[in-house]
């Protein structure tokens, strides 16, 4: 009689035993992406791949950082305009100079309803601190919103260009007539000038003195009427009762009367 030799036990397979509830079906690799971080791969019982749904906890952690990052500007801006109520005069003046960075953290509208309201409230602070609002002030027509709300600009150096200390006015002036290459036709006109025609009829002598200079400025973006009316202006201020305004006045006189040429020919004459 024959014996039937048993056939050796098949070997050991690399594939879990789908049978046994305990053992969890497929296996989780990782698929080699040079350039990228890997995405997570489920392999099935039955051999096809797919992409498994990630989290990506970076991303939120980024999103998180930038959040609180944004956040600490914001509070380091506001931070800062309490500097500018601040019985250090040093820190005040740091402030001041600082507006570009206060109004960058609290965006466009805020920087026009907030900040610029807050600037004109201060404007009876020391020489130094004016000095350093009039400078930050030219350059803040991005932070505000761009050409269309330059505009809002001119409130607080309206009332730089009216104090007494003479390198203030300064200031503010160069910095208006930047931030007036910035503006439309329309707002030119009806800001800008507007302003300047404020400026010239004012009861305090200083603003009539700013006047002075920013005539000549504007005088070739003018109207024929605004013109005539702004020369009427000029030429009462080189009359003006103050000694000081009628000084600046004929100071500005050449400048004025090299615009006028340059703008309407020597025939007007």
């Amino acid at each position: 009689m024959t014996t039937t030799q048993a056939a050796p036990p098949p070997p050991p397979s690399d594939m879990p035993d789908v049978t046994d509830t305990g053992t969890i079906i497929g296996s989780i690799k990782l698929q080699h992406q040079p350039l990228e971080p890997a995405s997570p791969i489920l392999v099935t019982e039955d051999g096809n791949d797919t992409t498994m749904m990630q989290i990506d906890s970076n991303t939120n952690n980024n999103n998180a950082a930038a959040v609180e990052e944004e956040e600490d500007e914001e509070e380091d801006a506001l931070q800062t305009i309490e500097k500018l109520r601040s019985d250090d005069l040093s820190a005040r003046v740091e402030a001041a100079r600082k507006l570009p960075s206060i109004a960058l953290a609290l965006g466009p509208e805020r920087t026009r309803d907030e900040l610029l309201p807050f600037l004109s409230d201060g404007i009876d602070d020391e020489d130094e601190v004016l000095e350093a609002i009039a400078v930050s002030l030219g350059g803040l027509v991005p932070h505000v919103g761009g050409a269309d709300y330059a505009s809002s600009l001119l409130t607080p150096l309206e009332l730089l260009l009216a104090v007494e200390e003479s390198v203030v006015r300064e200031k503010a002036a160069a910095s208006v007539i930047a931030i007036s290459q910035s503006l439309s036709g329309a707002d030119y006109t009806r800001e800008f000038v507007g302003m300047i025609g404020r400026l010239a009829n004012k009861e305090w002598f200083t603003a009539r003195i700013s006047a002075c200079t920013l005539i000549a400025q504007a005088f070739p973006k003018m109207g024929p009427e605004l013109r005539r009316t702004h020369l009427e202006y000029f030429a009462k201020l080189c009359k003006d009762d103050v000694p000081m305004v009628r000084r600046i006045a004929s100071k500005n006189l050449g400048t004025l009367f090299y615009t006028v040429v340059d703008t309407l020919g020597a025939a007007v004459f």
